[in-house]
């Protein structure tokens, strides 16, 4: 399955997340309220491994799961989300592509999919400057407590 919200991220919080390319922690304010999103969407799990990270790939990324299912390269992951935060105008290329829709530029919106088959995705290049926030969940009921909403997403497993 894939979710999307709209709108999710303002202008400012997609720049103030975007100045720093570099692992991020479930309980940074604008980080917790993006989780908060994803909870409508999917029964996300933020103990380790689940990360978030903000980065920049100007390779692009080859088709691949984020998930154990099929050719998945994280056994754990059973919910990715992802929220582009710099504007596509701002760069060439960079399309994120599923294999049956595509080039989706994101920019401030929530997409959330889940660990089926049909999720395989990719990235293409891009010229530099194409940001993006990325979480990997695993999965269950456990969202956001007094005891696991400032879990490290530093630790990869994977």
């Amino acid at each position: 399955m894939r979710w999307y919200a709209p709108g999710v991220l303002t202008e400012a919080q997609g720049a103030e997340l975007a100045a720093e390319v570099r692992y991020r922690e479930f309980g940074e304010p604008i980080i917790r309220d993006v989780v908060k999103q994803v909870q409508n969407f999917a029964p996300v799990n933020l103990a380790d491994p689940s990360y978030a990270r903000v980065e920049e790939r100007p390779a692009g990324c080859p088709w691949h799961h984020d998930t154990g299912t099929g050719k998945g390269h994280m056994g754990w992951c059973k919910f990715t989300a992802g929220i582009l935060l710099t504007d596509p105008r701002g760069f060439d290329g960079g399309g994120f592509y599923f294999r049956d829709k595509g080039p989706i530029h994101h920019y401030l919106d929530l997409s959330v999919w889940d660990d089926a088959p049909e999720n395989e995705h990719c990235v293409t290049s891009n010229s530099g400057g194409r940001i993006t926030l990325l979480m990997f969940f695993q999965g269950g009921e456990v969202g956001p407590t007094e005891n696991n909403d400032t879990v490290s997403s530093k630790a990869i497993a994977g």
